[in-house]
């Protein structure tokens, strides 16, 4: 919290509850481009949420051994590892569709990557994150209030150029990752089209053995995915999420739905 934001009796930093949006006016860019980046930011947002939704229903399934167990005795096992794969390969394409879409109309992060790679756009949301509403302070005299807004102003800036970097080092490792590649080569071999391979011993479907990818992999993958879009929040939108409240508000729907204690092992 800056000085400034002390007299005031406010938080300055970005709100920590689910959406918090400041929307000023654009000076360097067309506002309506500006607009439909932040509507990209909160639909993407919105995405990586239901995709740990969908990961954390899916988690039991692969790691708790007393549900595996408790289900093999049922004799529920074939269903139960079908239910898996489909949840899995389905879970698989939500994180490339939300890291990898190329499509204009698509939010994804290879397409906010693009866009903030743009010098004017940077500059115009790098000034509406800096800029905050004139404070009205009783007994300081308009020339202090001026000097500590300044100051905030350039805390600010310095804020998000810090941010920036981030963002642009975690997006490029994750959008350049191996597991990332993998599971695209996934999507576009097996979930989205079904390609026979020729080999020596005639045609099959493509083996994901060769990709050499592990269970586990898919998480750090999305854990990267949520450092970048909540890059992206503060970036574009002055906003963040309250991702703590989201876990554990999940999880407990989690273990109720399967009648367990944790999700990981117990």
């Amino acid at each position: 919290m800056t000085r400034l934001a002390r007299l005031r009796g406010i938080d300055a930093t970005p709100s920590h509850a689910h959406l918090h949006a400041v929307v000023l006016t654009s000076h360097w860019v067309n506002a309506d481009k500006i607009a439909r980046l932040q509507a990209q930011v909160k639909s993407l947002l919105g995405l990586l949420i239901r995709a740990y939704g969908h990961f954390l229903f899916l988690r039991p399934m692969m790691v708790n051994p007393k549900l595996i167990e408790r289900i093999s005795s049922q004799e529920k096992g074939v269903g139960f590892r079908q239910l898996r794969d489909w949840l899995y390969w389905g879970f698989i394409q939500e994180i490339v569709k939300l890291c990898l879409d190329a499509s204009d109309k698509t939010p994804s992060i290879r397409n906010l990557s693009t866009a903030l790679e743009d010098e004017k756009t940077v500059q115009t949301l790098k000034h509406k994150y800096s800029r905050r509403a004139p404070p009205k302070i009783e007994g300081l005299e308009q020339e202090i209030i001026d000097q500590l807004q300044k100051q905030e102003e350039s805390e600010l800036r310095s804020e998000f150029d810090e941010t920036y970097e981030h963002f642009r080092k975690t997006s490029a490792e994750l959008l350049s990752s191996h597991a990332l590649s993998g599971y695209k080569t996934i999507r576009d071999k097996l979930i989205a089209h079904n390609d026979l391979c020729k080999s020596d011993e005639g045609y099959s479907f493509f083996d994901i053995k060769v990709l050499r990818l592990k269970y586990g992999q898919e998480r750090r993958v999305l854990d990267a995915a949520k450092d970048v879009v909540n890059d992206l929040d503060a970036l574009v939108r002055n906003a963040s999420f309250s991702w703590n409240h989201f876990f554990e508000r999940e999880s407990q729907h989690v273990c109720k739905f399967w009648d367990i204690e944790t999700i990981e092992a117990e």
